[in-house]
């Protein structure tokens, strides 16, 4: 996972939760199956990271 700055995509991953907060205050459905999907996304590839730091010592 080279090239992805770790501190970046957990500021990304901030941001797009208060959007889903937002979408759901909002009651807006089409931001929040958007949101939602790519909160998804990014929280998985933080795993990733994770995983493939812990993997690599």
């Amino acid at each position: 996972m080279n090239g992805i700055d770790k501190q970046d995509l957990d500021q990304l991953i901030a941001r797009t939760y208060d959007e889903v907060k937002t979408a759901v205050n909002s009651h807006s459905e089409k931001s929040l199956v958007m949101y939602s999907q790519a909160l998804r996304t990014l929280v998985e590839l933080r795993r990733e990271i994770t995983a493939t730091e812990r993997a690599d010592g």
